[in-house]
């Protein structure tokens, strides 16, 4: 395979294929866990419901052919009290998550009652078994609640204290250095003239990459000099998990980070994409290292981060979930495209259309089509013109991850 010759969906497959775990582990307290993810499986160490209980505010008792049923007891959620039987004409007052006396098998809401007072009620028929939950219905004890791989998001927290689990052992987070190279680029602290460029890129990956829960550093800016770059690249390597660039990743003379790297022991896995936009796209591994060169233009750069780096990066970061979710989408308005290239298409998702960017007219410095675009298609060659109403493959930016998926169209 030519390394500058392949698609972006085998990029793409190449990145996942190639990263690994990291392997270091660590116990920490749930409220410090969001978003991170597990490094073992969790079993459930006890039943759920842990008891049999009611699950509505109303009348417990053994179901019969008796309608006339009297109060013999209150139970509110909470009361301890020794196992005890009822008769069949007999009922108990009874409270949401109440324990159930094991010789209850039904419970009626009190609003279901036909007639409700101090010593007695009169009920209508009804179904054996309505509105208990009975001991370990949802979980059995032993059984396995989360795999190894899953991320902590506030649902996993609320079924871990459910178990009585304060502390967990997760991945560690992986850490991300970011650099950007070019003589032109100024920090936007610095002042600029119509000649210097801002280093956009490196705060928009920063802020993409951080809303995922990776740890980010930004490293700075690195001129146009290869001894310069390969001295930088190997104060990095092997301190970070992964090393993000920007810029100097074409072919011309002036284009330093890709011997820098192969000079710091790079392995790459591919070096240019047949992808409008966003050719200049080089990933690898270095040592311990997994590198991604990205183009110096804004709106490639993000793409590119968004759709091979974040996947490939949340498989590094221990997730079993590390796939692109995508929704089905009717294709709003036709539009043109190279059928020699893959293509990265910016686009609004609403309602179940999608709408691409300005009929896919847009140039790769510009950022406004970023700003007004909420998804991204991923278009395989082959294709010159992509007709309204078709049903594409859409990702939203806002989207979830799944353990399997082919996004692309």
């Amino acid at each position: 395979m030519e390394l500058d010759k392949i698609s972006f969906e085998v990029a793409f497959n190449l990145c996942l294929e190639n990263a690994k775990s990291v392997e270091v582990k660590e116990n920490i307290f749930i409220n410090e866990a969001l978003g991170r993810f597990l490094a073992e499986d969790i079993y459930a160490k006890r039943n759920s419901p842990s008891f049999s209980n009611s699950a509505m505010d109303g009348f417990g008792f053994r179901h019969s052919n008796n309608k006339k049923l009297k109060i013999i007891k209150e139970i509110f959620a909470g009361d301890k009290f020794e196992d005890f039987d009822i008769k069949d004409d007999e009922c108990v007052k009874i409270t949401t998550g109440a324990k159930i006396p094991s010789s209850i098998d039904t419970v009626i809401p009190i609003e279901k009652c036909l007639e409700v007072n101090d010593n007695y009620i009169v009920i209508p028929d009804i179904k054996k078994g309505a509105n208990i939950r009975i001991k370990g219905e949802e979980v059995q004890k032993g059984e396995l609640l989360l795999q190894k791989g899953e991320e902590i998001t506030p649902e996993v927290i609320a079924l871990l204290v459910r178990e009585g689990i304060t502390n967990i052992k997760v991945y560690k987070k992986v850490k991300i250095a970011i650099l950007s190279s070019g003589n032109e680029l100024k920090e936007p602290f610095e002042e600029a003239s119509e000649d210097d460029v801002y280093n956009i890129n490196s705060y928009s990956l920063k802020a993409l990459f951080e809303r995922y829960n990776f740890d980010v550093d930004l490293i700075g800016i690195v001129g146009d000099d290869l001894d310069s770059t390969i001295q930088e690249i190997k104060k990095l390597k092997n301190i970070y998990d992964v090393i993000i660039t920007s810029g100097g990743i074409s072919f011309s003379e002036r284009d330093f980070l890709y011997p820098a790297f192969i000079e710091n022991g790079l392995k790459p896995l591919f070096h240019g994409i047949l992808v409008k936009p966003g050719r200049p796209t080089m990933a690898g591994i270095m040592d311990n290292t997994f590198v991604f060169s990205l183009p110096g233009n804004p709106l490639p750069a993000f793409i590119n981060a968004f759709a091979l780096a974040v996947p490939t990066i949340r498989k590094i970061a221990g997730a079993r979930k590390y796939y692109f979710n995508y929704v089905l989408a009717k294709n709003e308005e036709s539009f043109k495209v190279n059928p020699n290239k893959d293509h990265t298409i910016l686009g609004f998702l609403h309602a179940g259309k999608f709408k691409v960017y300005e009929k896919y007219k847009y140039g790769s410095g510009m950022l406004k089509p970023l700003f007004y675009s909420n998804s991204l298609v991923l278009l395989n060659k082959g294709r010159d013109f992509i007709d309204a109403a078709e049903v594409l493959k859409v990702i939203p930016f806002n989207n979830d991850f799944v353990e399997e998926s082919n996004p692309f169209n």
